[in-house]
């Protein structure tokens, strides 16, 4: 069982908590901006585990909300389920394939949630261009949400969720609505963390929206984007820590030794 205010707490959420669109906008909002994607776990020398990413409720907890820590997507959103469906909100997990990389990787954790028989796309876990805000189930509307716009289009049966940049549309994945169980993120979260093809195996990554766009920390590229325009600056190792904690809130013990990243 999830302490729902110690949540609260953590995203700084104040608001009602009642099964309604506005409480979900609300919620999910909040934890986007809160808790930052990140893989950091994935590459610290310290953990010796066969399994470098953990899901259960209690290791999501005590990650994400006691130790203030962010996760990539089946940690954040897994967490944001377990949330919502414990204040009563009718959930169903969903599994995606990533078009942003040449791989096209399947097995992207995000959610639908129905509520009054409305159905809204929920997902705090994409990290670089990911939603913000839970979008209604309905294709070709665009989506404004801060400095940044999105929209769903159906192509042969699947749903592909796109970014707009410079008027621009991009595909950040493709899903069908057809429903996992937490288990079934086991192989995909095994793989993300393990293989050397995944991006997440070759790269340390931190990333937070902002009401006028993104930063990402992608190895020592620090890039800001603030309504539309990019700044990346190129930051040092003993940089590293300090950065990540004034712009992703993430405090590691000074001695944390990170795996030497082989391209």
């Amino acid at each position: 069982m999830i302490d729902l205010k110690k949540y609260f707490t953590r995203i700084g959420y104040k608001g009602i908590q009642d099964v309604s669109p506005t409480t979900l906008y609300n919620i999910h909002t909040a934890h986007a901006f809160s808790i930052p994607f990140e893989n950091l776990d994935i590459h610290d020398l310290a953990n010796k585990s066969d399994h470098l990413i953990k899901l259960s409720e209690e290791a999501l907890i005590e990650k994400l909300i006691n130790k203030k820590r962010g996760g990539y997507c089946h940690e954040t959103n897994e967490l944001l389920t377990r949330v919502l469906e414990q204040m009563g909100f009718k959930v169903k997990r969903l599994a995606a394939r990533v078009l942003v990389e040449d791989s096209r990787p399947f097995g992207h954790q995000l959610l639908v949630v129905t509520i009054n028989k409305e159905k809204y796309v929920a997902d705090v876990g994409f990290g670089g261009n990911g939603l913000i805000a839970p979008i209604p189930l309905k294709i070709n509307t665009e989506f404004k949400q801060f400095a940044e716009t999105f929209k769903l289009v159906k192509l042969q049966g699947e749903y592909i969720l796109q970014f707009k940049v410079q008027d621009k549309w991009n595909p950040l994945y493709s899903f069908t609505l057809n429903p996992y169980l937490a288990s079934d993120f086991a192989p995909f979260n095994y793989y993300s963390s393990h293989m050397h093809k995944s991006i997440f195996v070759t790269n340390r990554i931190c990333a937070l929206p902002t009401t006028k766009g993104r930063i990402i920390l992608n190895n020592l590229d620090l890039k800001i984007r603030n309504n539309g325009k990019n700044k990346t600056i190129k930051i040092t190792p003993s940089e590293y820590f300090k950065i990540i904690k004034k712009y992703f809130g993430i405090n590691l013990p000074s001695d944390t030794k990170f795996k030497t990243i082989m391209l």
